[in-house]
């Protein structure tokens, strides 16, 4: 079971940041206004806290454990160009992936799944479209096209 001393600083830094940017990268597909991209916020917040009884993995309780003791990861800096801003989120989430591959390919493969779980949970958090809450989507096609992006990148199926 891996844990952050099995991870150089910069490795564990992206690490930990993945989760955020797992939810981000569906903020940036539709965003929603303030009140939506709080929605999507405290859902990943939410995911990410749960995980912390629910995973069977040491990397994933670790992370959450911290992120729920009021931890926050340090994000990398962001494009102001919400397209870059998302290709860089997709890619760090991968890039963190590829180093669980690499120092703990036992629990790469749930690390994954928790990323894209995050994602989901943020798409489904506020409703697209619509005016004072009524008619909307659910999960906008931005949302979804971003959902299928990742999950393609981290070969996980959205």
């Amino acid at each position: 079971m891996a844990t952050e001393k099995d991870f150089t600083a910069d490795e564990w830094k992206g690490i930990a940041a993945a989760p955020l940017m797992a939810g981000l990268v569906v903020t940036m597909a539709d965003v929603s206004g303030p009140i939506g991209v709080a929605k999507e916020a405290i859902a990943v917040s939410k995911a990410i806290g749960e995980s912390a009884s629910a995973s069977s993995g040491e990397l994933i309780r670790t992370l959450a454990e911290a992120f729920k003791k009021g931890a926050r990861p340090e994000m990398p800096s962001v494009p102001k160009d919400r397209e870059q801003a998302r290709t860089a989120f997709v890619t760090a989430c991968k890039n963190a992936v590829a180093t669980v591959a690499a120092k703990a390919p036992g629990e790469v493969q749930e690390f994954r799944t928790w990323l894209m779980t995050i994602a989901q949970r943020a798409a489904e958090a506020a409703k697209e479209g619509g005016f004072l809450g009524f008619g909307g989507t659910l999960v906008s096609d931005e949302e979804k096209t971003a959902l299928s992006r990742l999950g393609s990148e981290l070969g996980v199926t959205a």
